[in-house]
């Protein structure tokens, strides 16, 4: 688009970034950007036009795969060329990286503007919101330093790649809310709760399907720890336990994604494990 200029996001651009996505009430804070720029402080990006930001787009890379999110543009210009702008950056600086896989979680109603770009489909995700569980058991304790090789592996072995960045970013942010399940030596799952005012974000939020009751477990033990009422998550439609979990509960669907990658996507995991993202943006 004429007169678009796409750079990288800063730090001063954040509260633009938030006045932005407040558009769609998708409930970013200046702590969740500053997140995306710890994590990928080159691979955030602003579309500028007449030294104002218009649109945002966010990439965070887990070595040959990133998940590409938060794209925003200005609904005053829409449909004028600047997603477009943002994509190309963003993926030539993902291909510039050697960044083999890119996914991403898209909203149904725009899955045809990621397919110009190269993306296929995949399966659909499901977000869930609902209140506190019943009393049951619980399992979980504050996740620790030297917990995070171990978590980091049976991360991995679930996501499909490593994600030990983030994990130590979340154990510094959420001491208190980062729960790890285990038995003996063995880790059998953990759960992250972002709290703000009476709501938590839930996730990342990963169990071994082969431990029946760790996931719901971590949940209870979660909704102890933090002071909320209502809880909401997105999980990956794969994992049927989760959704039928999610209804048992009594909670509700809010809305789907689905699923979209470019490249090869050697990086599939197994979605049985993951019962909720870290984010549609981190993935």
């Amino acid at each position: 688009m004429a007169g678009t200029r796409v750079r990288r996001l800063r730090e001063r651009d954040i509260d633009r970034a938030i006045q932005l996505t407040d558009l769609e009430r998708w409930g970013y804070t200046r702590a969740d950007f500053l997140r995306l720029l710890a994590l990928a402080p080159k691979g955030c990006f602003a579309a500028e036009r007449d030294g104002r930001v218009v649109g945002v787009l966010s990439t965070t890379a887990y070595g040959p795969v990133a998940y590409l999110g938060a794209v925003i543009v200005d609904p005053a210009l829409r449909g004028q060329g600047v997603g477009e702008a943002l994509m190309h950056a963003a993926l030539e600086h993902l291909d510039a990286v050697g960044v083999e896989t890119v996914v991403l979680h898209a909203y149904l109603n725009v899955i045809p503007f990621y397919e110009r770009f190269g993306f296929r489909r995949d399966w659909e995700n499901v977000r869930w919101e609902g209140g506190r569980v019943g009393p049951g058991p619980t399992s979980g304790h504050p996740v620790r330093s030297a917990d995070l090789d171990s978590l980091s592996e049976l991360d991995e072995a679930f996501f499909g790649t490593s994600r030990w960045a983030l994990l130590e970013r979340l154990a510094s942010e959420f001491p208190g809310a980062f729960l790890v399940a285990r038995t003996g030596g063995t880790i059998l799952g953990y759960i992250v709760g972002n709290a703000s005012g009476d709501s938590c974000e839930v996730g990342p939020w990963v169990a071994r399907p082969d431990r029946e009751g760790t996931a719901g477990e971590l949940l209870r033990a979660l909704q102890a720890a933090v002071d909320a009422e209502s809880f909401a998550f997105s999980a990956p439609g794969p994992n049927a336990s989760v959704h039928d979990h999610a209804k048992s509960m009594g909670y509700h669907e809010v809305f789907r994604t689905r699923r979209m990658f470019r490249g090869e996507d050697p990086f599939r995991g197994r979605p049985e494990g993951i019962w909720g993202f870290a984010g549609l943006e981190k993935g």
